[in-house]
């Protein structure tokens, strides 16, 4: 396994900078620097003290301390050796990190793909804990019977609902780190969710969640946006099942997706109208592409972009009295008018 020198990696990635790297804003105060510890919901007076001379931290409210590769452990949730072996990886040396005291910029949130093991036992987590709390709770049960969805459909998918106030406890028993659930964007730094009274659409990708839409279970007012998703990059909903197909349903929100789903339409949705240039490229892999987007005018406006981009395998659908395929999930015949407007359009693009 060859042995570790953990003074020459204490000397090369000082404690102080690796703690900022994981978002912590350290102030310094006397011999120390001082920021909110990301172990736990930290309120109040911060917790975390970093002493750089001696290469050690302490957080007084946690009763625990260390030097660097302790720290890494914790927060990463891995064991010595593979913490070590982070610092000696996969961490910048010291010599191109720049240490953040105080910063009042909105912090840069990693891509996805750069989401490690523990962000992404954080997503798992948080889908679990969100599922099981949808299954029990009536408000949230009630509001996605009103959207047209049936039990199989929201356990097939996973659809959640976030409470409030559970996440944080929830990963601290699951011995997860907080900084990771506040990295990958479940958490703010006072331990509050953000996707607080939301229903909670996962995507999945092998079976683990890469990211989350929540959407408002009540009007949403001032300035709340009625669909929130978490940072980084936004995938195309429902990518996986369809990856092998020839022809695909193209809709513009989650509770459209879910109403394909449940019709067995093979089926992705944009989640908004900003297309990015990458889903354009997957898009342009199906042989057809049906566009059902909203029919309002941001809508309309997309699907135009989309037909133009992709040319004549791509058929914009016109739905009927409805503004989006979510409203035909509460029609008896909705089944029924989404393939009669699925085959004219067909017949209007051949003709």
């Amino acid at each position: 396994m060859g042995t570790i020198d953990t003074e020459l990696l204490k000397r090369a990635h000082p404690v102080e900078m690796v703690i900022a790297r994981y978002g912590v804003e350290l102030r310094p105060s006397g011999s120390a620097l001082i920021g909110r510890c990301p172990l736990h919901v930290d309120e109040g007076r911060p917790n975390l003290h970093v002493y750089p001379a001696s290469r050690s931290w302490y957080c007084y409210r946690c009763s625990v301390g260390g030097d660097v590769i302790s720290f890494i452990q914790r927060i990463e949730g891995v064991g010595f050796r593979e913490a070590a072996n982070r610092l000696q990886n996969e961490l910048p040396s010291s010599r191109v990190q720049r240490l953040r005291l105080v910063s009042h910029a909105r912090p840069r949130w990693p891509r996805n793909a750069d989401w490690g093991p523990a962000e992404l036992a954080c997503l798992g987590a948080a889908v679990e804990l969100y599922h099981n709390r949808l299954l029990s709770q009536p408000i949230a049960f009630a509001y996605a019977e009103r959207r047209g969805l049936d039990r199989t459909t929201l356990e097939k998918h996973r659809i959640g609902y976030a409470s409030g106030n559970e996440l944080a406890e929830y990963l601290r028993r699951r011995h997860l780190p907080m900084g990771a659930g506040v990295r990958v964007g479940l958490l703010r730094r006072d331990g509050s969710e953000t996707m607080a009274v939301r229903m909670v659409v996962p995507e999945i990708r092998d079976g683990q969640p890469i990211w989350l839409v929540g959407r408002t279970i009540t009007d949403p007012t001032g300035d709340q946006p009625k669909y929130l998703g978490l940072p980084g990059t936004k995938p195309l909903l429902g990518w996986e099942a369809v990856a092998a197909e020839r022809m695909v349903v193209v809709v513009e929100g989650p509770f459209d997706w879910l109403t394909l789903q449940r019709w067995h339409y093979p089926s992705v949705a944009l989640v908004g109208t900003h297309v990015r240039p990458a889903a354009v490229k997957a898009l342009a892999r199906f042989e057809r592409i049906y566009l059902a987007l909203d029919g309002d005018e941001a809508g309309r406006a997309a699907a135009a972009d989309l037909a133009r981009t992709l040319g004549e395998r791509a058929v914009e659908i016109v739905l009927p009295g409805v503004k989006d395929v979510g409203e035909l999930a509460l029609r008896p015949d909705g089944p029924a008018i989404f393939a009669a407007s699925l085959e004219h359009s067909e017949l209007a693009q051949a003709a």
